[in-house]
C-alpha cells in the first residue's frame, strides 16, 4: 500500500514537472518573438489628432495588445514609433481593414483613454475594447447617448457566484441596450438571445440602420469585416521515423532497465497562424498511427546464469499540442518547435526468452502515457505549400522507465 502511495507521489511530481517545463517551453517561444521587434507588419495608416493622415506600416498585433498602442513605421523611415490613445486620433489596416479611435471609455469604474476598434460608424456607432480576455462593447447613438455590454470569457470568472454576477449584469446590460435601439424593432428583436459575438452585435446595429436610415441610404461609414479578424489555418499530412533509447514496457518489474527499437509513423494535423501574437508563430494540433512494432533488451534475471531477451510488441496512436516557430521569410528558413503529447498503446504483447526456453509470453492491457516535446529542422516553401524536416525529442513525464524518442519527421503542409 505504501508503494503505491509512493507510486502516485512520484507521479503527481512529475506531471507538476511537466506542466513546468511546457510553460517555460512556451514562455521561451514568446520571449523570443518579443525580443524581436515588429511582430506582424501590415500596411496602414495613422490619423493625427490635426486630422492629417500619415501611411506606413503597423504591428498587427492582438485586439487587447492594439486597444493600448499603435507600433508605426512611416513610410521611407527607418525608425519606427509606438503611439498610446490619445497621441493620435486613431490608426486603420490598408484594404478595407482594421480601424481604431481615441475614445475615453469607462471598463472598470473610471474612464480611461484607449484605442476602441469601430465595429461599425454611421448613426449608431459601436466600439470594441479588448482587455485580457473579455471584450468590451459600446454603443453610442448619434445624440451622444451611450450603451455597455461586455462580453465575458469563461476563465474570467474565479467562483461560481462570480459567474452568476456577470450573467446578472449581463441581462441588466442587454436591457439598457435594447432601450437605446428602441428607434429598430428589428434591432430590438435580434437582441432578445445572449450572444455576443462581433458578427452578431454587428448584424444587430446594421438592422438598426436599415430602419432608421429612411432616405434610401444605409447611412453605414464603416461597418467590420469578420475577416480581418480570422486566422489562418491549414491542413498537414506527415510522415517520420523514430528510435526510441528509452521505452516504458506496460508492466516492467525491472525498473531499470528500459527498451529500445525504431518505428514508422504517419498522421494528419493542423496549423493556425498566431502572427499576432508572435512572430512567425503557429499553433499545431495532430494525430499520428504507427503499426505495430517489436522493441527489445537483454538483461539478467535474477539467480541467472546467462541474459535473458525480452521482445516487446506494441502499436500506438499519439496525439500532441504545441507551438512551431520559424524565423525569417526566406525560401528555406528554420524552425523550432514544443508542445505536450499522448500516447495510447494497443496489442500489447511481451515475450521473454532464457537460455533457448520461453519463460514470458503474455499480451496485456492497453496502456498510456503524456510527455513534452521539442525538436528544431526546417521548412521549404513549394508553390502555395511548404515541405517540413525536423527532428524531435519526446519525454514522458514518467521517472524510471520513461520515453525517451528521437525522430525525423517530413511534413507536407496544404
Amino acid at each position: 500500500m505504501y508503494k503505491k502511495i509512493n507510486n502516485n507521489i512520484k507521479q503527481m511530481k512529475n506531471i507538476t514537472i511537466m506542466k513546468k517545463s511546457l510553460f517555460i517551453l512556451l514562455s521561451l517561444f514568446f520571449s523570443v518573438a518579443v525580443a524581436m521587434g515588429q511582430t506582424n507588419p501590415k500596411p496602414g495608416y495613422v490619423i493625427t489628432n490635426a486630422g492629417d493622415t500619415i501611411r506606413g506600416t503597423i504591428d498587427f498585433r492582438t485586439n487587447d495588445k492594439l486597444a493600448k498602442e499603435c507600433a508605426f513605421w512611416a513610410d521611407g523611415e527607418s525608425e519606427g514609433k509606438t503611439y498610446k490613445p490619445g497621441d493620435i486620433e486613431g490608426f486603420r489596416f490598408e484594404h478595407n481593414g482594421k480601424f481604431f479611435v481615441t475614445r475615453r471609455l469607462n471598463l472598470y469604474g473610471e474612464p480611461e483613454l484607449f484605442f476602441a476598434e469601430f465595429m461599425v460608424q454611421g448613426k449608431m456607432n459601436l466600439y470594441c475594447v479588448a482587455d485580457k480576455y473579455d471584450e468590451f462593447f459600446f454603443f453610442e447613438r448619434e445624440d451622444g447617448e451611450m450603451e455597455q455590454l461586455v462580453s465575458r470569457s469563461v476563465i474570467s470568472s474565479s467562483s461560481i457566484h462570480e459567474a452568476k454576477e456577470h450573467q446578472q449584469t449581463a441581462k441588466e446590460q442587454y436591457g439598457k441596450v435594447r432601450l437605446l435601439l428602441q428607434d429598430s424593432w428589428t434591432a430590438v428583436d435580434r437582441m432578445n438571445d445572449m450572444d455576443m459575438s462581433r458578427k452578431k452585435l454587428v448584424e444587430v446595429v446594421r438592422d438598426y440602420h436599415k430602419d432608421v436610415c429612411t432616405d434610401g441610404s444605409s447611412c453605414i461609414v464603416y461597418e467590420y469585416k469578420e475577416q480581418s479578424d480570422r486566422m489562418k489555418s491549414h491542413i498537414k499530412a506527415f510522415a517520420g521515423y523514430a528510435y526510441f533509447s528509452h521505452e516504458r514496457t506496460v508492466k516492467q518489474n525491472l525498473e531499470d532497465e528500459t527498451y529500445h527499437g525504431g518505428a514508422f509513423e504517419v498522421g494528419l494535423g493542423t496549423e493556425v497562424d498566431i502572427e499576432r501574437m508572435m512572430k512567425g508563430g503557429s499553433a499545431e494540433l495532430g494525430l499520428s498511427f504507427s503499426p505495430k512494432t517489436k522493441f527489445e533488451h537483454d538483461t539478467m534475471v535474477r539467480g541467472g546464469h546467462s541474459l535473458s531477451h525480452t521482445t516487446y510488441e506494441k502499436g500506438r496512436i499519439s496525439a500532441y499540442m504545441g507551438v512551431v516557430k520559424r524565423f525569417g521569410q526566406a525560401r528555406i528558413t528554420p524552425l523550432v518547435r514544443g508542445g505536450a503529447f499522448y500516447v495510447y498503446h494497443f496489442g500489447n504483447h511481451e515475450t521473454r526468452i532464457y537460455q533457448g526456453h520461453t519463460i514470458v509470453d503474455e499480451d496485456w492491457e492497453n496502456t498510456a502515457h503524456f510527455g513534452v516535446y521539442l525538436g528544431g529542422g526546417a521548412q521549404m516553401t513549394v508553390g502555395k505549400h511548404v515541405v517540413r524536416l525536423h527532428g524531435d525529442c519526446y519525454k514522458s513525464a514518467f521517472g524510471k522507465g520513461n520515453m525517451v524518442k528521437w525522430g525525423v519527421t517530413a511534413e507536407f503542409i496544404l
